[in-house]
């Protein structure tokens, strides 16, 4: 399911004029704000299920919550009562506090610089998106029955939508603000959760004490809380570079000028160490046999297939693929790309370190669907074709930069508007 779409179903133009009403800014700017802040309170709860303690808190928060669905079908109406604004948007600045501490103001800074309104106008509107969002979490987990792994895992499947829907220049101010360019970089790995049915209920309640909610002059409870998240949060971080590589920086900066992904900042990493986790994990999804599955026919192909077993070849060559071909304004493989998806499927499982970048760039998308869009389903589509024919999903990166001129280029004046899929190996 896609959580944006739904969520932002929500703002209604009643909903958005009594939002710019109550913290006094324009209705249209007030709009981009709400829409904004929903993409950036769903991406920081992703990051939150990157570990054990912040998948069990945000499961506990929504379950003892006072957000679920019967706020999300009366929402339009609490806005009408600045009493019940006055509430609502005090629980929701709890909660954020609580669900991810000493971000409300980096939060704040972003959405106040991307709608052009006051940080204070940014930080009220975030308490009242908090509970819209939690209250229809609360709903899903009810109606699908989710356990905390499931919920996080839902969470973490919204990473595709986050990259295709979010605008450029809120999803660069997003990955900034919450720090979270390697989780959009390389995917989200949701925390599990070990040994619970090992533990006893007073051993459960010391293992996950809640955060206090408001962000106070830090009591002796709070600080040991805090290093504990630090803590988890440092594992998360030494796991993720464990399963990063090494971007040149020359490189990315001319090739992919418009990525939101910090290249210099992501560590590089050792692939012996990176390999048992790359053979071990398979999608869990019925595995597709892809067209050409098996054989590597194609020139391109072949030429790939030479450059990954030669081992003075370093890794970081680009392979320009025209058979990776799609419908006119759709993101409908031809049957010769479904073809060498197979055989790319087929190098991939015979270099089981390598891990690639697919990098789309479009030039015939039909609006409403903007070309940046249509880049970006494109090679989504083809990750997940080889995630079903049993690659791990880690091993590929999947970016669009739609036509590859960044808007407002006055050098770009004369440049081809792309129209094609990369191949980039990053490492082997």
């Amino acid at each position: 399911m896609n959580l944006l779409v739904e969520l932002k179903e929500n703002l209604t133009d009643s909903v958005v004029s009594r939002a710019a009403y109550y913290v006094d800014e324009n209705p249209e700017k007030t709009r981009v704000a709400l829409e904004g802040l929903i993409h950036t309170v769903v991406a920081g709860l992703m990051k939150r299920t990157t570990t054990e303690i912040g998948v069990n808190q945000l499961y506990n928060a929504i379950q003892k919550g006072k957000f679920d669905a019967n706020l999300v079908a009366t929402f339009p109406e609490l806005l009408r009562d600045p009493e019940q604004i006055n509430r609502l948007a005090d629980q929701g600045s709890n909660s954020i506090s609580h669900l991810l501490p000493a971000m409300k103001s980096a939060i704040g800074l972003a959405i106040s610089g991307y709608a052009n309104i006051k940080n204070s106008a940014a930080i009220t509107l975030l308490g009242l998106v908090t509970p819209l969002v939690l209250g229809t979490l609360n709903k899903l987990v009810v109606e699908k029955k989710l356990d905390a792994d499931s919920l996080a895992a839902l969470l973490a499947d919204q990473r595709d939508h986050l990259i295709e829907l979010t605008p450029e220049r809120l999803l660069d101010r997003i990955a900034e603000g919450l720090n979270i360019q390697q989780l959009l970089a390389v995917g989200v790995t949701p925390a599990k959760r070990t040994g619970l049915a090992e533990r006893s209920p007073v051993q459960e309640r010391q293992r996950f004490t809640p955060e206090p909610e408001e962000e106070g002059n830090g009591s002796l409870v709070k600080w040991g809380v805090g290093a504990l998240a630090l803590l988890a949060l440092a594992g998360a971080a030494y796991y993720i570079w464990n399963n990063t590589q090494s971007y040149s920086s020359a490189n990315e900066e001319e090739a992919t000028s418009t990525e939101f992904v910090d290249s210099a900042a992501i560590a590089p990493v050792d692939s012996a160490k990176i390999r048992p986790a790359l053979t071990a994990r398979t999608d869990s999804a019925a595995l597709t046999t892809l067209p050409g599955s098996g054989t590597v026919t194609s020139p391109i192909m072949t030429a790939l297939a030479n450059y990954l077993t030669n081992p003075q070849a370093p890794a970081g060559r680009s392979f320009k693929v025209p058979a990776l071909d799609f419908e006119p304004g759709t993101d409908q493989l031809k049957p010769a790309g479904m073809a060498t998806v197979g055989e790319l499927s087929t190098l991939l499982k015979n270099n089981p370190v390598v891990q690639i970048r697919l990098v789309g760039y479009a030039n015939d998308a039909v609006p409403p669907m903007g070309n940046k869009a249509l880049s970006v389903t494109r090679v989504l589509n083809i990750k997940n074709q080889l995630i079903k024919s049993g690659i791990n999903y880690i091993r590929i990166d999947a970016i669009g930069l739609g036509t590859g001129i960044r808007p407002g280029d006055s050098t770009a004046i004369g440049k081809p508007r792309l129209k094609q899929i990369d191949v980039k190996v990053v490492i082997k």
